[in-house]
């Protein structure tokens, strides 16, 4: 048992010594900081949790919390390099690793609608925030609703010709846990969206298992090649999906 956990942890050092090398600029990960009960930590044998630090372009950056071996936390986004200034998407997790509220900040004040979310991903609340002040404690006629008139026009957001093609793209490129060492293996669930030009979006967790899993399945969504985007009464629209993708612990 002790050479077991010797040898996992010294796994997970090699995770974090690859993203370092791997994924500086294809992701833009610049930190990767162990915690422990005391704080930031060097020894992972007093760690419990991770943090990941993603820069994007524009001057964006993501602070992403993680379990030690486990399920994300919460990620919050910030527009300065000191992680002073929340700017951007927020969301926090169970400890399972159900997705259970996402909003967005504007200079560390709530804005726009804030969701809350049960453990099969169904938005059970919404409030509304205005430069920080909660405006609406229970929104519900103005949620934004598909639109229930069938038009002639009308089609989903399609990848290449079929559902079929878009299957084929995921095994291939994610190889569907063949080539990815996994300490849990599991089940995860990416929520994204084709905008009206046919690039993925907006995508994130919606139910986590780790984090070189959750890295990989949003990856393989991030560099898909273009969809023929949603289409209705004469013009593109957004569309949202919700993708699980298995991997197997081997």
């Amino acid at each position: 048992m002790k050479n077991k956990k010797n040898i996992t942890r010294l796994f997970f050092m090699l995770v974090i010594l690859l993203c370092r090398i791997s994924f500086l600029h294809a992701q833009q990960i610049v930190n990767i900081v162990l915690v422990g009960k005391n704080g930031i930590t060097e020894d992972i044998k007093k760690a419990d949790n991770f943090i990941v630090i993603k820069n994007y372009p524009g001057g964006v950056f993501e602070r992403i919390e993680y379990v030690l071996r486990g399920p994300i936390i919460q990620l919050r986004t910030y527009s300065d390099s000191t992680l002073t200034v929340l700017s951007g998407r927020t969301f926090k997790y169970t400890k399972k690793g159900n997705l259970s509220v996402k909003g967005y900040y504007a200079d560390n004040l709530k804005t726009g609608n804030w969701n809350y979310l049960n453990d099969m991903g169904k938005v059970i609340k919404t409030e509304r925030y205005e430069k920080g002040v909660l405006i609406d404690p229970d929104v519900k006629d103005t949620l934004d609703k598909k639109d229930s008139t069938v038009y002639g026009d009308e089609r989903e957001a399609v990848f290449n010709q079929n559902e079929k093609d878009w299957r084929v793209y995921l095994e291939k490129h994610l190889d569907a846990g063949a080539g990815i060492e996994s300490v849990n293996g599991g089940v995860v669930i990416v929520d994204f969206m084709i905008n009206t030009n046919g690039n993925t979006d907006d995508i994130h967790m919606e139910k986590s298992v780790e984090f070189v899993l959750d890295e990989a399945a949003i990856k393989v969504i991030q560099d898909s090649p273009l969809w023929t985007p949603a289409f209705q009464n004469g013009k593109t629209l957004k569309a949202y999906r919700r993708q699980p993708i298995t991997f197997i612990n081997k």
